[in-house]
């Protein structure tokens, strides 16, 4: 069962996916969050970058949020070398093998600066220890690696490269690969959740929830996830729902398929368990199939405010995601599912 269509989905994906938004630097992300709601929306700014809709529901009581995240994985300069080398450091848990020798592109006042993620020639010795290391000995990790921009240090400087300054994948390598039944890119963590809210953000403005419902697209969740709790400072709510990829791994006895992911627990704190079992009742009643994860290696919105004690009731529903924090790659269908799961558990408006 599918309230929205792959079309719709795939056309308001594709642009947040080309648009730059390392964690901290999401000014262009929210031109196209902005765009895509349109008028007619109750849409504000608030502390931290985030945005957040409200569309008031039929009835009185505590309303529910909903929170995507809108930044990406990236780097970010540590120091420019003498000889013109950009040494990186991850923003969010990545690592270099990630994303491969490649394009990137430094986010400057007025524009951006490009470059090479680069690690050297294979055809050396010991004697070029950090490459050697790569090929037989160690795990590619970020002192290996620099960005190779063909300008000398003092233009880098000029054109306002500097430590602090945010790096991601080029936009030539962002454009969405469908096939199969699959959509595969950069940054689908937590786009797909993002697109997710925009469709049903729009869904509701024509029929409104039971419940009074936010949909918060929150900022810099990669580098310490407070969105929900800066989310949750500006809005009256009774629940906290994360709308995330869920990774797939076989220790974790999932599939990336069409069944969205119900999170139990993950590496901050435990989910509210009337509320995931709501999500997986929900789901049977609307004939959408459901998976559920405990996961080691994880965390969301939701959870780190429930770690802190900011609220608690908190759920996450997730689509099957592979290949997380690198070229990710999910289920259209299985995205398809977690909207119209989340539009059938609003209708009912039982938090």
């Amino acid at each position: 069962m599918t309230k929205f269509t792959q079309d719709e989905l795939l056309e308001v994906l594709e642009p947040l996916l080309r648009a730059h938004s390392p964690s901290g630097d999401e000014a262009e992300v929210d031109s196209v969050i902005l765009d895509q709601l349109g008028g007619g929306l109750d849409v504000r700014r608030y502390s931290g970058g985030q945005l957040i809709v409200r569309i008031p529901g039929r009835r009185q009581g505590d309303g529910v949020l909903l929170a995507a995240h809108k930044d990406e994985i990236g780097m970010i300069v540590k120091r420019i070398e003498e000889d013109g080398k950009v040494r990186v450091a991850p923003l969010g848990g990545t690592y270099p093998w990630k994303y491969g020798e490649g394009p990137v592109e430094m986010l400057v006042e007025g524009g951006t600066v490009e470059g090479v993620l680069s690690v050297g020639s294979v055809h050396v010795s010991p004697e070029t220890k950090h490459v050697h290391e790569a090929k037989k000995e160690k795990p590619l990790d970020w002192p290996m690696v620099y960005v190779d921009t063909k300008l000398g240090r003092d233009e880098l400087l000029k054109r306002g490269v500097r430590p602090g300054v945010r790096v991601v994948v080029h936009r030539s390598r962002k454009s969405p690969l469908v096939w199969n039944g699959y959509v595969g890119a950069f940054g689908l963590d937590d786009k797909g959740g993002v697109a997710i809210l925009v469709l049903l953000a729009r869904a509701l403005h024509e029929e409104p929830p039971e419940l009074t419902t936010y949909l918060a697209f929150t900022s810099a969740e990669e580098v310490g996830a407070a969105g929900g709790l800066l989310a949750l400072e500006e809005v009256r709510a009774g629940a906290l729902i994360a709308v995330e990829i869920g990774p797939v791994e076989e220790e974790y006895g999932l599939e990336n398929d069409h069944r969205p992911i119900v999170w139990y627990k993950d590496s901050l704190h435990t989910y509210d368990k009337s509320l995931s079992d709501r999500l997986v009742k929900v789901g049977e009643e609307a004939g959408i199939e459901v998976q559920t994860a405990v996961y080691a290696s994880a965390g969301t919105d939701a959870s780190a405010a429930r770690k802190v004690g900011r609220i608690g009731r908190v759920a996450c529903l997730s689509f099957p995601t592979q290949n997380t924090h690198g070229f990710e790659v999910s289920n259209i269908e299985g995205m398809l599912n977690t909207a119209a799961l989340l539009w059938e558990f609003l209708k009912r408006g039982e938090v």
